[in-house]
């Protein structure tokens, strides 16, 4: 596979498809409203796992798009926590980050967020108010990592939940695997398999088990991806310990890409 270059920076690049300018209109809006409804109350801190170089081409008109850390960037956090398994590409998004006048601010840590785990919590501000992004481009966030990271916080989940392109592609080879398989992992094991006869019903048993991590409030976001063959890729996934932050995720939810309204 060829390296991909940016025009703007001369810098890795990461190939993507159109969709992420949706993706990241959704998180756009919800750093926005995020950080200037809770400025004046808490200390925020954003939390990035799998952060990637910052920049991404969209092969099918050759354009860049800035990527989720840069985006961050623009809205005003106390701190902000980015982790990125590859060292090229944290090395990248080092680079891409020096300009900014937030620099000091920034945490840059290198290694998969799941092994990595005991390194990132203590990054994590117990005192203020965190939003912790989580886009793989697999389902490769384990249950127990997300656990660990929300125990005695105050942190909004925002979950890329790779539904088509992940765990209905590979259910049946999940399934027979058990809870070693990555759908496993990702629900945190102990899992009743005879019970999930769908994808659908992995997403359900998902979202009853960030419930249980103090999150009454879980909502997701269908985003209109598919493939070829009509099918969704993934949506995001929304959760929060606090009743303001559904609020905040149903306002800028209500307006899709295009300004249409969307029914919720």
């Amino acid at each position: 596979m060829n390296e991909i270059i940016s025009k703007i920076d001369g810098l890795v690049a990461r190939s993507s498809g159109v969709w992420i300018k949706q993706k990241y209109y959704y998180l756009k809006r919800y750093l926005d409203i995020f950080s200037k409804g809770m400025k004046n109350k808490w200390n925020l801190t954003y939390i990035d796992l799998f952060a990637g170089p910052a920049r991404c081409l969209i092969e099918t008109n050759n354009l860049e798009e800035e990527g989720s850390p840069l985006i961050a960037l623009q809205h005003n956090f106390s701190k902000y926590v980015f982790v990125e398994e590859s060292i090229e590409l944290i090395d990248t998004l080092e680079k891409r980050c020096k300009d900014s006048p937030k620099f000091s601010s920034i945490r840059f840590l290198k290694g998969d967020c799941n092994n990595i785990i005991d390194n990132i919590i203590p990054e994590i501000d117990s005192a203020g108010l965190n939003l912790i992004f989580i886009d793989p481009t697999g389902i490769d966030i384990h249950y127990e990592t997300i656990e660990k990271l929300v125990k005695g916080k105050r942190a909004d989940l925002l979950i890329n939940v790779q539904l088509g392109i992940d765990i209905t592609r590979n259910f049946l080879t999940y399934k027979k695997e058990g809870d070693n398989s990555k759908l496993g992992l990702f629900l945190g094991g102990n899992v009743n398999w005879d019970k999930l006869n769908s994808p659908q019903d992995a997403v359900k048993l998902y979202k009853e088990r960030i419930k249980k991590l103090g999150y009454d409030t879980v909502e997701f976001k269908d985003i209109a991806i598919k493939n070829t063959r009509n099918a969704p890729m993934y949506f995001l996934l929304f959760a929060s310990k606090n009743p303001r932050g559904l609020d905040f995720w149903k306002k800028i939810t209500k307006k899709d890409p295009s300004g249409q309204l969307e029914w919720l």
